[in-house]
């Protein structure tokens, strides 16, 4: 039985490619609030500054790496299963949507939530259906106004990456016109205001330094993590070999920098001077008012609209990719893996994830990060390994960029990641079990998947194709090269 080959044109060019890093990455500060109210003042900062080069740095690293010398369709998907074998490539997939599922249903909800600032009546839990699991799981005109926000979007989506990555870069450029204007405003409203300040309290009130570091570590890893999203559309980017690692490196300081100068600027406001623990999704919004007035509370409302809507649409991009590579593996219905003639977008990927995401932005929000975290770290440790085997597997390899150092500079950029994972699955076990065990369980349910795909859905039937082109595995390998 003949296998089919996997492609998709190259549309996706260097700026977009940017703007899709960035929204996969960040989206901007919008939705960054609540680390304050989890973890104090002096905590958050330190937080803010400490994870980019603990967890971003290293994951920038090992996907330039990677992403450059396998530029495929699936990304990381395609690399675990080259370096690791179909299981391992089945559960990094799993993985990752699953993950997905969580993560991009948090962008139309903090879409709303800050909508609500202007209508009140879409506020979270204003008119409520029913819920479920003490409010954990709500049906109500939030959520409504959520389903609303994708729909568009995921129009947007099907029509083509094109017109995507125009989008993107319109929406950065939106997203941070308020915010330049509000550090400035910030600045001078500092230096005129003695009672404000912007490094203390260290900790809320009872909390130790341990404590204070992990309340606030899954919002902070939720935060920088994601800088893999955009390897899925790996065969969709022009020249990716140059693009991606370059790409990476202007988003990691864009991104630190777009949540660090805005949190100082908001604490430089004096919004909740003294109750750090009222801030909340929305807050920098009503910090801007303080400092510029209504017009630019406005400005930044826009802006955090445009970054959901913005963040929601890269994700979609990026995630689609991975049910229509699972299909076109024959883990999931043939049909996922159509691709439409006329926009060279896999349709019916893009609106099951869309539906899937619907679901899941009924759930409380802080329950959805930590669980997301969870899964995305799993997935995250697996191309980690890849890194290492792939550089077993095949030393010769032509690695457009390589980690310096050896094994030393290989082996060195994994410690951070696999120490925050373990420090994440501690911390969440004991503030949010629901969010461990949802975490445990759809990991466990992926693991369980695979075995009952391959019996009764794949059968027989061969993986798609990798397009190989070009990708040189060293020492003669690559007509050999695995499929």
């Amino acid at each position: 039985m003949t296998s089919e080959k996997v492609f998709l044109p190259r549309g996706i060019r260097f700026l977009p490619l940017v703007a899709i890093i960035f929204f996969s990455s960040s989206g901007g500060p919008y939705g960054i609030e609540t680390v304050l109210s989890s973890s104090g003042v002096g905590m958050s900062l330190i937080l803010l500054v400490s994870i980019p080069l603990l967890l971003s740095l290293p994951m920038s690293l090992m996907n330039a790496e990677l992403g450059s010398a396998l530029p495929l369709e699936g990304g990381f998907y395609s690399w675990v299963k080259v370096a690791c074998g179909p299981f391992w490539g089945f559960m990094e997939a799993a993985l990752s949507w699953m993950a997905s599922w969580l993560d991009t249903a948090l962008y139309p909800i903090i879409f709303v939530d800050y909508l609500a600032i202007w209508v009140p009546g879409v506020a979270r839990g204003k008119h409520v259906f029913f819920s479920f699991f003490g409010g954990n799981f709500s049906v109500d005109t939030h959520w409504l106004m959520a389903i609303g926000m994708m729909i568009p979007i995921a129009i947007m989506n099907i029509r083509g990456v094109q017109i995507v990555g125009r989008a993107m870069i319109a929406s950065m450029v939106i997203l941070f016109a308020p915010l330049f204007i509000f550090i400035a405003l910030a600045i001078t409203h500092f230096a005129s205001n003695s009672g404000a300040h912007v490094f203390t309290p260290m900790t809320l009130p009872g909390q130790s330094l341990f404590g204070s570091a992990g309340a606030g570590l899954g919002i902070m890893l939720w935060s920088y993590i994601g800088y893999d999203s955009a390897t899925t559309t790996g065969g969709e980017i022009d020249n990716p070999s140059y693009a991606y690692p370059k790409a990476l490196m202007w988003n990691l300081p864009l991104i630190a920098l777009s949540y660090t100068l805005p949190v100082l600027a908001a604490l430089a406001s004096g919004l909740h001077l003294n109750d750090i623990s009222k801030w909340d999704n929305g807050d920098l919004a009503n910090a801007a008012s303080l400092v510029g007035g209504s017009w630019l509370k406005d400005a930044l409302i826009i802006g955090a609209l445009v970054a959901q809507a913005g963040l929601f649409s890269s994700f979609l991009l990026c995630m689609s990719r991975l049910p229509f590579m699972l299909a076109a593996d024959r883990y999931l219905p043939k049909s996922m893996a159509q691709i439409s003639p006329k926009s060279n977008t896999p349709v019916r990927a893009i609106v099951v994830s869309v539906f899937i995401y619907a679901f899941f932005a009924s759930l409380n929000f802080t329950t959805l990060i930590d669980s997301d975290v969870v899964l995305t770290l799993f997935a995250l440790l697996l191309e980690f390994v890849s890194l290492l085997v792939l550089r077993y597997k095949y030393p010769n390899m032509k690695r457009p960029f390589k980690i310096k150092g050896g094994w030393w500079g290989a082996i060195g950029v994994c410690i951070t990641p696999t120490l925050l994972t373990l420090w994440m699955l501690q911390s969440t076990f004991t503030s949010e079990p629901l969010a461990f065990w949802l975490g445990i369980g759809l990991a466990s349910f992926g693991a369980t998947s695979y075995f009952l795909l391959k019996k009764f859905v794949k059968k027989d039937q061969p993986d798609a194709e990798l397009d190989l082109s070009g990708i040189d595995f060293g020492d003669g390998l690559l007509a050999n090269a695995p499929r």
